[in-house]
């Protein structure tokens, strides 16, 4: 199943960078690439295209692991976000965040989550250490250590990193987390990568987008989530922006195993 995958994800890697514009191997690009000559220019369409086609290849060989992750019938959820960011000082920033889920099966909310970050730029890094609490009174349990565990609060702290070639981006994102009071206290880490693409001509619609992450358990040293979303960005105002997407997450330490979310996120960012 994994080497399927893998085969598949060659295939679309191989037609992805035609699609981004980025194939040298196409008549178009490559009497384009031949007239740029050697400035360097025909350097970063082949990075990128490296990059684009790698990551395209890492999340395809991931979907067969994800979908033997998920356990029983999945469950359908509304996932809302709404995060607010202010200046605090010299590339320091403070973001609050409101998160709130629904499901169509389960006990609502399954998610009332208020939270908050203090982010600094380094250099081409966005470094943040942030907080979570769980005020939903019905928490759907998770298995770790042979335990069972309700995780109440989260102290976390994350990197994110963009490279961007003309319409297209590629974006890392990393995080670790400390379950504070939960019994046996388990640490996570997560993992995502993000491919973007900027529209042309779209007056509401600033970039499509796909990513993936996954999620590590050190107490038992294992995989245990991943979470697939796609989607738009939709510039609403200078200061406003909305993430509309699809998104299927899968686990193997916790019930419902597979959910599959409409997700909607609003970002509105003071200067």
């Amino acid at each position: 199943m994994v080497f399927l995958g893998c085969r598949t994800a060659a295939h679309v890697a191989g037609h992805t960078g035609r699609l981004a514009g980025l194939a040298p191997n196409t008549p178009e690009v490559a009497r384009w690439v031949h007239a740029k000559g050697g400035n360097g220019e025909d350097m970063h369409i082949r990075r990128a295209t490296l990059f684009l086609q790698g990551y395209i290849a890492a999340c395809a060989c991931t979907a067969p692991l994800s979908a033997l992750a998920g356990t029983g019938e999945p469950d359908t959820q509304l996932w809302t976000e709404l995060d607010v960011t202010g200046p605090l000082a010299t590339n320091t920033t403070i973001t609050g965040v409101a998160r709130l889920r629904l499901s169509e099966s389960l006990p609502n909310p399954t998610l009332a989550s208020p939270g908050v970050d203090l982010n600094y730029e380094a250099g081409a890094w966005t470094i943040s250490a942030g907080y979570r609490y769980d005020a939903t009174a019905e928490r759907e349990p998770e298995t770790v250590g042979g335990k069972t565990i309700t995780v109440k609060q989260v102290a976390l702290l994350m990197g994110k990193r963009a490279w961007r070639f003309g319409r297209n981006t590629l974006a890392v994102r990393l995080r670790l987390d400390d379950t504070i009071n939960a019994s046996s206290n388990p640490y996570r880490a997560r993992v995502r990568l993000e491919y973007r693409w900027a529209t042309e001509g779209l007056r509401w619609v600033s970039y499509l987008f796909t990513n993936d992450e996954v999620f590590y358990e050190f107490q038992d040293q294992k995989w245990f989530r991943n979470r697939f979303r796609a989607g738009a960005n939709l510039k609403l105002s200078k200061r406003t922006e909305l993430e509309v997407f699809y998104q299927r997450q899968d686990s193997n330490n916790s019930t419902p195993g597979a959910i599959n979310a409409l997700g909607i996120t609003a970002d509105v960012t003071f200067e």
